[in-house]
């Protein structure tokens, strides 16, 4: 994607102030709940304490590269999304305890990768991806020039549910899935169409407002997701491996999985997953799961008719074998048969 958004140091017509440090509050005109910032120079010391700052992290280190040392930071936004741009000649490494704003990011030149706390490596490729939000996890950067486009998390929260129909709840992206050309093609016009406005100070409220959500529904059409209601332990740093095997059991509850695989691929102790759960959810991680698949059910149940399918059908496509087992379960969560949902 070889979109630049924000414009280079050596654009005339850029803001060519040294700003503060990106994470700092510089406020235009009052009646513009705008901030802009640009940071730049030639000091690695300086680069590395704008890195740590805007990643949140810690133990960043900045190395000069072949080329003569420089870097520039630009970001732009608002209370709901930024739009940034970091060019720099040096390398970066540094960790972060996890993001607190739902961020897509790609590099136009350069590149590096992230490792995240379960070990996974991933390379920061050239098109969009999610980074891991609330997750530990480390960074490396070569000379690069990198984009990223950061969403509020209560924001980005609230207009999922346009598509989950349910409370506001944190999304959980699958991080493991490639996004598809056609998805990456529905960011790309997105993006271009909501820049003009995204970056004019004087853009009136509405007209922003109108022009973030057509991004921010891109960004959920970028990869799977799912919401995952989680009580406020299992959002610490500390339980970030529990919460990823949470994720997991989420994002992949219509395989043929068990909770053991959910512990192995968070890098966990079975038994530790099983006293987690049963602490924080009130319940096995096996139960758990049969809960997702039962709301799994609902959902197709819901958008479904019976002219098009039938309970059984359903149920055994998300692995219920008995049928009035099952048919029991659904009535003890849901208040009401699953026949009764497939009518309505």
């Amino acid at each position: 994607m070889q979109h630049s958004f924000l414009a280079s140091e050596s654009d005339p017509e850029s803001d060519s102030d040294t700003g503060p440090l990106l994470g700092s509050a510089s406020s235009t005109a009052s009646t513009v709940p705008i901030r802009r910032i640009t940071v730049s120079g030639d000091d690695p010391a300086v680069a590395r304490q704008n890195y740590e700052r805007a990643y949140d992290g810690s133990r960043f280190t900045v190395t000069r590269g072949t080329d003569p040392f420089s870097f520039q930071w630009v970001s732009i936004g608002d209370d709901r999304v930024s739009l940034r741009t970091a060019t720099m000649t040096g390398h970066v490494t540094g960790e972060t305890p996890g993001l607190t704003d739902y961020v897509v990011s790609w590099v136009q030149t350069g590149g590096g990768w992230i490792v995240r706390r379960d070990g996974q490596r991933m390379e920061i490729p050239r098109s969009p991806f999610v980074l891991p939000f609330r997750r530990p996890y480390t960074v490396h950067l070569t000379p690069h020039r990198q984009n990223s486009v950061l969403f509020s998390a209560p924001y980005l929260e609230d207009i999922a549910t346009e598509i989950h129909a349910g409370p506001s709840q944190q999304v959980s992206f699958d991080l493991e899935a490639t996004p598809t050309p056609e998805a990456i093609e529905r960011w790309r016009v997105a993006l271009n169409a909501s820049t003009p406005v995204l970056t004019d100070e004087t853009a009136p409220p509405l007209l922003r407002m109108n022009a973030q959500r057509p991004l921010a529904l891109a960004l959920l059409q970028l990869a799977p997701w799912a919401v995952v209601d989680l009580p406020e332990p299992l959002r610490e740093p500390s339980m970030a491996r529990t919460r990823l095997a949470v994720e997991y059991l989420h994002h992949h509850a219509a395989e043929p999985i068990t909770p053991a695989d959910a512990a192995k691929a968070a890098g966990l102790h079975t038994r530790t997953l099983q006293l987690h759960c049963r602490r924080e959810l009130g319940m096995s991680p096996t139960a758990y799961l049969r809960d997702i698949r039962l709301d799994r059910t609902r959902r197709e149940l819901a958008d479904s008719s019976p002219q098009e399918t039938t309970v059984g059908e359903v149920a055994k496509r998300w692995g219920f074998v008995h049928l009035g087992r099952f048919a029991s379960a659904y009535r003890n969560r849901f208040g009401e048969g699953p026949s009764q949902t497939l009518r309505a």
